[in-house]
Parts: structure tokens; sequence; C-alpha cells
């Protein structure tokens, strides 16, 4: 496989290695009715694909002639991390009126 092939596989493994480790801490939040609705909507899986994407094309447009492949796979994690940190320091905290299971795109990113 080429080198630069070799370092994209390798980032875009480590975005989805950050995603399968979310889940896990996710795991006991996943039997409540909010995070059930939220798994099966569209636009989180939708979001969960673009965050992939966009850890593996950030962290290779970024890094791809400067990282070996072991260090592009923490570059791809580190994307998405960043991306849910900021999303989550900015996300509003004021009181929501109305149905108190209905989840929120922004629910994904807390």
């Amino acid at each position: 496989m080429d080198s630069h092939c070799a370092k994209i596989v390798a980032a875009a493994f480590g975005a989805f290695a950050f995603e399968v480790v979310q889940w896990y801490d996710l795991r006991a939040k996943l039997s409540a009715k909010k995070y059930q609705k939220l798994i099966r909507s569209k636009g989180y899986w939708i979001i969960t694909v673009l965050m992939m994407i966009v850890g593996s094309g950030g962290a290779a447009i970024l890094f791809l002639d400067r990282l070996a492949a072991p260090e592009m796979m923490v570059a791809g994690a580190a994307f998405p991390t960043l991306f849910k940190k900021l999303v989550s320091a900015f996300k509003p905290t004021g009181v929501r009126l109305g149905e108190a299971e209905k989840p929120s795109i922004l629910d994904y990113f807390t």
C-alpha cells in the first residue's frame, strides 16, 4: 500500500476508534429514551460519519507529509474530539421547556 494511503487509512481508523470509544462511554446512557431516539435518528448517523471523514481528512490535510501512520491515527482521533469539545463548550445551557426526553442533535456532543 502506498505510504500516503496507509497514513490516510490510519487516520480514518483513529477517527473510527474514537467513535467506538464514544459509544463505550455512552453505554450507561443508551438505555434512556432520549438517547435511544437520538441513535435512531438520521442526523446522528450523518454527524457520526462526517466526524470520521473530517477527522481523517483534517489529519491528512495538515499532517500527511509530517507524521508517520501511528501518529496519523492519533491525529484522526483528535479532530473529532476537538470539534465535539468546542461545540459542547459553546452549547447553550438555558432551561429547556417542553418534553424533557426530546433528543437534540447537540446531545451528540455531550
